[in-house]
C-alpha cells in the first residue's frame, strides 16, 4: 500500500517534469523565451532514447544541440530524499504502523476492562467490537490523515473519579428524560435516541409551544437604551438639512432623525405644484415628474439605503444618519438629556434638535359635525367622498391624483384662500381641465389678501377665476353633512355645495405640545419655540424650521413657514449644533417663498410680506409683445419705513438677491421708481434699426 502511494506520486512528479520540458520545446519552436531571432529547429527524441526509471544512469550527451538535458545524479538524490520525508511523515502523524494485530487486540482488551469496572453504573451502554474496514487500504489511510478522523487520547482516571462521573451522567439523563415526558402532553413528538447513543449526549432543543419568546417589553428595553450624538425630532426639510449640515462639519458624526410619519423626508412644495404640472400617469405612485430641464426628479431626498438602522447607528465606524418612522416624541428631558417617545421608549442624547414643523389648523364647523360626516372626516388622509384636511402629504396626493384619474372624484370643493388652497384650485384645474368641477370657498374677499395689496389680491381673483376655478368668496361654512356618496356643505349666504371631496387648507399651527411639555419657552404671538439669532433654545438644546421663533437682527423676532426657510435655518441650526462652543453663526440670509395663481401670475416674494403694512408698487409700461404684466412692491416698515418686504409679480432673474441686499442695508427709501430701475421691470431699448441705418 505505501509503495503503491508513493509510485503514484513519483507518477504524478515524473508527468509534470515532461509537461515542462515539453512547453519550453514548444516555446522555442514558436520563437518565444524573450528571443527574437529565428527559432531553431526542435529536437524530438527517439523512441526509448528517454531513460525515466528511478535507478536509471545518466546517458551520454546527444550531439544534437537542441536535446533537452536529462538529470542523473540530482534525480535520484531527490526521489531517495522525498522516499524518506513521506516515510516519516506517515510514521509520525499516523498510526498505520502500529495497527498490526497484537497491538489491536490489546488496545481493544484494555478498553473492555474499563467499561467492566464501570459496568455495574452504566447497564445500557454497550461496547462495540470494531469491524474490519471493507474500504481499500489507500481510502482508510487518506480518511486516517484527515484532521476530523484523529481521535484525542482519552484521559486515565482512577476508578473514583469513574463512579462519580458516571453518577453525573445519569442524574443529567435522567432529568432530561423527565423534561421530555412534560413536555409531549402538549402535542410534541419526541424522538427516541438511536441505539448505541452515548447517554451523555445533549438534548436536541424542543421546537414546542413552551418555547421561551421575547415579550413585546423586550424590544421596548433594547430602544430604551438607545443614545445618539446628535438626535433631531422631525424628519422634514430642516431635519434633513440639520443632518447634512452636521456630518459636512464632522464628516463621522451620528445622526438620529425622529418622524412621525411613516415616509423618508420628501420635498412638499411640488405636492401642489410640480406633480400637477409635470407629472405624468405614474405620478400617482412614483411620486416623480420632469422638470424644465428635462431632468426626472421625485419628492424624495435620499433613498431607503442612505440612513442606518436605529440599532446600528451606535456601531456605525463612520457615523452616519439614521431615521426612525413612524413615531412621535412628546417630551425632552432637558436635565437627563433624553427624548421620551410616545410609546415609552427612551432615547438619550449629547445634542438635540426641535424641527416638528407646523400642521393644518382645525374648524370648529368640522369638529361640531354629525357622528354620521365624523366618521367620514380626517385630517390628513384621503378616502374617496370623505374630508381632506392641508398640509398636503404624499399619501394624500396619490390619494387625490387615483380620484381624479379614475374619475371618481368629479366635483372638488377646496375650503380657504391661502397660498397653499389658490395653488392646488389652480393646479388641478390645469390638469384636468373640464373633467373636473373645482369651487375654491372662503370667507375673504380675496385670495391671499394676508399678503397681497388689495390691487394685486383682486388681480389675482379675476386670474384664478378666469382659468376655471368657481370662487365662491365671503362665504363662510355653516353646516356639514353627509348626503348619499356626496359631501354637502351648508354656505353662508342659504345655499348648499355638493362635492366628491372637499379639501380644507384654512392655515396651520406649531406642532407646539413637545414644547410645552418640555418645559421650554413659546412665544405668545407666534407660538413655536422661542431660540436667538442662533437658533439655540436651551442647553444643548435647538430649533430650526417653521417650529422656530427666533430673532431676527434686521427684522425683529420671527416664525416662517416657507420650505427655503426650513432648508436655510436646518443648515444653520446644525452646523451651530455641530461647532457649538467653538464658532456659531447667528442667522442672516433672508429666505423667499414662491407660487403661481394662473398661467400668467408669477408671485416671489423675500422678507416680511405683510399686507397690514404699507406698500408701494411699482408697474412696468404694459407690453403688447409680453402678455406678462410685471410689477415690485414694497412693503415699509411701521417704525421707520424701511423696506422689510418685497414681493416681485412675473419678475425674475437675480431679482430676489437685489431684493435681499434692499431690505440688508435698512435705508429709509424716498424714491421707489429709481430702486425699481435694479430689477428687469423693462426690456433693453432696440438698437437694431438704429444700427442699420447707420451702417453704409
Amino acid at each position: 500500500m505505501l509503495l503503491r502511494a508513493v509510485g503514484r506520486q513519483m507518477t504524478s512528479v515524473i508527468r509534470q517534469q515532461t509537461a515542462v520540458r515539453s512547453i519550453t520545446m514548444t516555446r522555442v519552436a514558436l520563437g518565444g523565451g524573450g528571443h527574437h531571432h529565428d527559432p531553431q529547429p526542435v529536437y524530438i527524441p527517439k523512441p526509448g532514447s528517454l531513460d525515466w526509471t528511478l535507478c536509471g544512469y545518466s546517458h551520454a550527451k546527444s550531439a544534437h544541440p537542441h536535446e533537452p538535458h536529462k538529470t542523473d545524479v540530482g534525480s535520484l538524490v531527490g526521489a531517495v530524499v522525498f522516499i524518506g520525508l513521506t516515510l516519516a511523515a506517515v510514521f509520525f502523524k499516523t498510526d498505520t504502523f502500529k495497527k498490526d494485530d497484537g497491538h489491536h487486540h490489546g488496545h481493544s482488551a484494555k478498553h473492555s476492562a474499563q467499561q467492566e469496572e464501570v459496568h455495574h453504573e452504566e447497564p445500557e451502554e454497550k461496547h462495540v467490537e470494531p469491524e474490519v474496514d471493507p474500504r481499500k487500504p489507500e481510502e482508510v489511510l487518506a480518511v486516517r490523515e484527515a484532521p476530523a478522523a484523529v481521535e484525542e487520547p482519552v484521559p486515565t482516571t482512577s476508578k473514583q473519579e469513574q463512579e462519580e462521573k458516571a453518577d453525573k451522567e445519569a442524574a443529567e439523563t435522567k432529568k432530561a428524560e423527565s423534561e421530555e415526558t412534560s413536555v409531549e402532553p402538549q402535542g410534541t413528538t419526541s424522538k427516541q435516541e438511536p441505539e448505541g447513543t452515548s447517554a451523555t449526549e445533549e438534548p436536541v432543543p424542543s421546537t414546542s409551544k413552551t418555547t421561551v419568546e421575547p415579550t413585546p417589553s423586550e424590544p421596548k428595553q433594547e430602544n430604551s437604551s438607545l443614545h445618539c450624538e446628535y438626535v433631531i425630532i422631525g424628519s422634514g426639510t430642516a431635519a434633513y438639512y440639520a443632518s447634512l449640515a452636521i456630518r459636512a462639519k464632522q464628516a463621522e458624526a451620528k445622526v438620529l432623525m425622529i418622524g412621525e410619519e411613516s415616509e423618508l423626508p420628501y420635498n412638499r412644495p411640488p405636492l401642489s405644484k410640480e406633480l400637477w404640472w409635470y407629472g405624468d400617469e405614474t405620478a400617482a405612485s412614483k411620486l416623480d415628474y420632469t422638470s424644465l430641464s428635462g431632468k426626472k426628479r421625485d419628492i424624495f431626498y435620499e433613498v431607503e439605503g442612505f440612513f442606518v438602522s436605529p440599532e446600528d447607528i451606535r456601531k456605525a465606524p463612520h457615523g452616519g444618519v439614521s431615521l426612525i418612522r413612524g413615531k412621535k416624541a412628546i417630551k425632552i428631558c432637558v436635565d437627563d438629556k433624553k427624548v421620551i417617545l410616545e410609546d415609552g421608549t427612551t432615547i438619550g442624547y449629547d445634542k438635540v434638535l426641535i424641527a416638528t414643523g407646523v400642521r393644518p389648523k382645525k374648524e370648529k364647523v368640522f369638529d361640531e359635525a354629525s357622528e354620521e360626516a365624523k366618521e367620514k372626516i380626517t385630517y390628513f388622509h384621503y378616502k374617496i367622498f370623505f374630508f381632506l384636511f392641508c398640509l398636503f402629504q404624499p399619501k394624500d396626493f396619490k390619494r387625490v391624483e387615483r380620484g381624479l384619474a379614475d374619475k371618481s372624484i368629479q366635483k372638488l370643493a377646496i375650503v380657504g384662500n391661502g397660498l397653499l388652497a389658490s395653488e392646488l384650485a389652480y393646479s388641478i384645474k390645469r390638469k384636468y381641465g373640464e373633467n373636473v368641477e373645482v369651487h375654491q370657498v372662503y370667507e375673504q374677499k380675496y385670495p391671499a389678501e394676508d399678503i397681497l395689496p388689495t390691487h394685486l389680491a383682486q388681480k389675482s381673483f379675476e386670474a384664478i377665476k378666469n382659468s376655471g376655478v368657481n370662487v365662491r368668496a365671503e362665504q363662510k361654512i355653516e353646516g356639514v353633512r353627509k348626503c348619499c356618496k356626496n359631501v354637502v356643505l351648508k354656505l353662508s349666504d342659504g345655499t348648499e355645495l355638493r362635492s366628491d371631496m372637499v379639501i380644507v387648507a384654512t392655515g396651520e399651527e406649531p406642532n407646539s405640545e413637545i414644547i410645552e411639555a418640555s418645559g421650554l419657552k413659546t412665544s405668545e404671538k407666534e407660538g413655536g419655540v422661542l431660540a436667538d439669532k442662533y437658533f439655540k433654545v436651551a442647553e444643548n438644546v435647538w430649533a430650526a424650521g417653521a417650529i422656530a421663533t427666533f430673532n431676527d437682527n434686521i427684522l425683529g423676532s420671527r416664525r416662517i413657514s416657507s420650505w427655503e426657510n426650513a432648508q436655510v435655518s436646518g443648515r444653520l441650526a446644525g452646523e451651530n449644533m455641530a461647532t457649538a462652543g467653538k464658532t456659531e453663526k447667528a442667522f442672516w440670509y433672508q429666505p423667499s417663498f414662491f407660487t403661481k395663481f394662473a398661467p400668467h401670475l408669477h408671485i416671489n416674494a423675500v422678507g416680511q410680506c405683510d399686507s397690514t403694512l404699507e406698500t408701494v408698487t411699482v408697474y412696468a409700461e404694459p407690453d403688447g409683445e409680453n402678455p406678462l404684466e410685471k410689477a415690485v412692491v414694497f412693503y415699509k416698515s411701521k417704525e421707520n419705513g424701511n423696506v422689510v418686504g418685497v414681493l416681485l409679480v412675473n419678475v425674475f432673474g437675480p431679482s430676489l438677491d437685489v431684493a435681499r441686499r434692499i431690505i440688508d442695508d435698512q435705508k429709509k427709501v424716498e424714491e421707489f421708481k429709481e430702486i425699481a430701475k435694479l430689477f428687469p421691470l423693462y426690456e433693453p431699448p432696440k438698437v437694431e434699426e438704429e444700427t442699420k441705418e447707420k451702417s453704409p
